[in-house]
């Protein structure tokens, strides 16, 4: 199967998943949200703690959304789950939702205390570069919130967090089942349009003449635009986006040329490097890792195409713009 341009709301459908997510969270005892590869909710909160309800109305808000990204992303990288503790110290988890080897989203859970004999047992802690962090116990009202978080041992962290991956799984399988039965009839058809001579070639001709009258090259790449942009983190090839686009390479090339953009690589790596700014000033991510999260096997070709686009290096970059 190859791949397809999917939304994430059509691996979970936010109306019809946010009473299973519901009851899964009163269920567990968890705060859980869906969200797509930025991080953005795409359901509600389904039992979110009074702490993390202020928290997230507080100028601290931003770090939860990136908690919630950033999780996703390490999720997205190992394929399973990714248990950490988020800026202000409680355990979260994210559990990826992978179509056709692209991240599309992930389920976000959590929001719980992690048991006093699970000590050695602690998470890898991410966004540790936060100036004037949260501590609840400097302050008495939030830490009466904090009190009130719900304590799990590890282990059910990890059965929860497994469960909540195989309906994940389930979840994608199903839209691959739905993908495969749509695809049959457009095969179908397209056999048949094979076969079928047009006798009406004037009428094929003015057709043709008013779709050039309507930009044309863009509307037909545009598919292969928006797929650059929304996934940073996929390795993009010529022959990838001319099929997603439904054309030969060379042709691909032709419109991309018309529009400005210079060339595929260099557009290509120009999106790839604001993202990795962002993952380079807001995460404490090693510089391979964010080459790897954005699709480049060789970090050393990371650090060259980026200090290309920006005349510094990735480090260099990050101590510039520290948090």
């Amino acid at each position: 199967m190859g791949t397809s341009h999917i939304e994430m709301d059509q691996i979970v459908n936010p109306t019809k998943f946010q009473k299973i997510q519901d009851d899964i969270a009163l269920a567990s005892e968890l705060a859980i949200i869906t969200v797509d590869y930025l991080g953005k909710p795409i359901t509600k909160h389904s039992n979110c703690s009074e702490f993390c309800k202020k928290v997230r109305a507080s100028k601290y808000r931003s770090y939860c959304e990136k908690c919630d990204s950033y999780g996703g992303l390490e999720a997205a990288r190992i394929h399973k789950p990714f248990i950490y503790i988020c800026h202000v110290g409680i355990v979260d988890f994210a559990i990826p939702i992978i179509f056709n080897d692209l991240y599309l989203g992930a389920f976000m859970a959590g929001q719980v205390l992690l048991s006093e004999q699970d000590n050695h047992n602690i998470p890898e802690r991410i966004l540790l570069n936060i100036k004037n962090p949260i501590i609840p116990q400097e302050d008495p009202e939030l830490f009466k919130s904090y009190s009130k978080l719900t304590v799990m041992s590890y282990e059910k962290i990890i059965a929860l967090a497994n469960m909540l991956s195989h309906i994940g799984n389930y979840c994608v399988k199903e839209a691959q089942l739905k993908e495969l039965i749509a695809s049959v009839p457009k095969q179908l058809k397209a056999e048949q349009n094979d076969k079928v001579q047009f006798i009406d070639d004037n009428r094929q001709t003015k057709i043709r003449t008013i779709s050039k009258l309507k930009n044309e090259s863009h509307l037909i790449i545009q598919p292969a635009l928006s797929y650059i942009i929304k996934y940073p983190q996929e390795k993009i090839t010529l022959e990838k986006m001319a099929a997603l686009c439904n054309i030969s390479t060379s042709y691909f090339s032709k419109l991309f040329a018309k529009e400005n953009l210079g060339n595929l690589s260099d557009y290509v790596n120009q999106i790839k490097m604001e993202h990795a700014k962002e993952l380079i000033t807001e995460t404490d991510w090693p510089i391979r890792t964010i080459a790897e999260n954005l699709g480049y096997d060789d970090s050393g070709y990371f650090i060259k195409v980026f200090r290309k686009n920006t005349g510094i290096t990735p480090l260099e970059f990050r101590k510039k713009n520290n948090v």
